[in-house]
């Protein structure tokens, strides 16, 4: 009996190892550069095992295709293939020229066991057009004039805990402050919560955004199920995110929107948006041009009011505090730079009788080369995906990206390239100077991707970072 079953597990074990044995032939026998995949794990062993992480496994990857001469390679995560494109021409035509193909990220969302993780960032074809059109111009600069002065009040309280510090013994863990403020800024933005982490660093929402980030084994090898088997996961109803995590953000949306509509409350912040779009299906037009978007489908449900305002947090606070610690990391090392951004702030704010007001600080333009060399050096999204929803042929080639595959964009790889940026592990603002940046090989500098999919949160992510100075 025992042998038995020793025999059916021996059998299955091979018949695995021999599907993946296969699977692993793909790309090769269509005329794709693949390395040498490993049983289970494909490309991704040394991801899987914590040796390396995603970005720098990508990068090396390019880098090897690149220096073969190739302009994209085939993947494998476990028994799922992924297409690579190197070349920035052939990037251009996924994510713009032929969007058609590719206009899903392949993003998993689980929008009934996991309503917060049906977002503008993961949500699919007709439905992520809706959203998109609802959303536009949500994010206009119009609308972000308004929540300008909830950036400078969480930053007056940053500057004085920073004094406070530095009367004391002067050393302060600067992304951790950085997480804090851009929390404070986030939540009272987002949801019109005064979230006080600058002082209190165990604020609930300081303790939920680091809970949306911070993965156990369990998280891993749940994430490694969700991406490698997504059917699989939404037939088990595993979410992105815990439980924990999800009925927080829906429990703080919910009653605030309740708090608001039965005391007729209004404020200038992105939850003030959402219920606009919960209630008309558009937003109030105030001048702007990308305003004039007329309604579009039915109006937002409490769920996706929930799910834009936690991703409208979670990716704004993440990648504005990481961005500036880099940015102040080299701006720290080089004294020239530090000056030239010191003396430029002094002439605008001359400019402006000592205020830092949202026009001064759209005048600051040696900054915005700080803000973009560093976005270039250490990109938010090292890479992103797309998936191709409509079989393509790679242009000049016989080669075809079946419909449902992944494709990555290796944005870490192509900021590092040194035939585009030469010298690449410089800190040199001046690539992104007036005279320089026309110089700048289309495609080859994308930190918030580009096309019709491009981040949504762009222009106010890059203002919100500027804000900072």
């Amino acid at each position: 009996m025992e042998s038995g079953f020793v025999g059916i597990v021996l059998f299955l074990v091979i018949l695995v190892y021999l599907y993946f044995k296969h699977a692993y032939t793909y790309w090769k026998s269509r005329g794709v550069p693949q390395l040498a995949p490993s049983f289970p794990f494909g490309d991704m062993a040394s991801v899987i095992f914590r040796r390396q992480n995603m970005a720098n496994k990508i990068k090396e990857i390019y880098d090897l295709m690149r220096a073969q001469g190739h302009k994209f390679a085939g993947l494998y995560f476990f028994s799922r293939k992924a297409f690579l494109p190197l070349d920035p021409v052939l990037i251009k035509k996924i994510l713009a020229q032929d969007f058609q193909h590719f206009h899903d990220r392949g993003i998993y969302y689980d929008e009934e066991n996991d309503p917060i993780s049906a977002h503008l960032f993961s949500l699919a074809g007709p439905k992520w057009k809706n959203l998109r059109a609802k959303l536009t111009p949500a994010y206009s600069p119009g609308k972000l004039k308004y929540m300008f002065q909830t950036i400078l009040d969480c930053g007056e309280e940053m500057v004085a805990r920073l004094k406070e510090i530095a009367e004391s013994d002067g050393r302060v863990e600067i992304k951790e402050i950085l997480a804090r403020y851009s929390t404070d800024v986030i939540g009272s933005c987002a949801f019109g919560i005064e979230c006080n982490s600058m002082r209190n660093p165990d604020a609930e929402f300081r303790l939920m955004g680091k809970r949306a980030f911070t993965q156990t084994v369990g998280d891993v090898l749940k994430m490694t199920v969700i991406r490698s088997f997504p059917s699989l996961a939404r037939l088990l109803g595993l979410g992105v995110f815990t439980a924990t995590v999800t009925r927080f953000f829906q429990d703080v949306v919910n009653e605030t929107i309740r708090f608001r509509e039965e005391n007729g409350v209004a404020r200038s912040d992105f939850l003030q948006l959402l219920i606009q779009l919960k209630n008309r299906g558009r937003l109030e037009g105030d001048g702007d041009e990308r305003e004039a978007a007329p309604a579009v489908g039915t109006s937002l449900t409490l769920d996706e009011a929930a799910a834009q305002a936690f991703i409208f947090f979670l990716a704004g606070f993440e990648t504005t505090s990481t961005t500036i610690s880099f940015a102040l990391f080299e701006m720290a090392q080089n004294e020239a730079i530090r000056n030239k951004a010191r003396a430029e702030i002094s002439r605008v704010l001359e400019r402006h009788s000592g205020k830092l007001t949202y026009d001064a600080a759209m005048e600051m333009e040696y900054l915005d080369t700080i803000i973009s060399e560093t976005l270039r050096k250490y990109p938010p999204a090292p890479v992103f995906l797309r998936k191709c929803t409509k079989t393509y042929r790679v242009p000049e080639t016989d080669v075809i990206i079946e419909e449902g595959l992944s494709v990555l964009i290796p944005a870490y790889g192509l900021h590092r390239d040194p035939e585009y940026f030469p010298d690449p592990e410089k800190f040199d603002p001046g690539r992104f100077n007036e005279d320089n940046k026309t110089k700048i090989w289309d495609y080859t500098y994308i930190p918030f991707g580009d096309g019709p999919r491009i981040c949504i949160g762009n222009y106010p992510v890059n203002s919100f970072m500027g804000d900072f100075r």
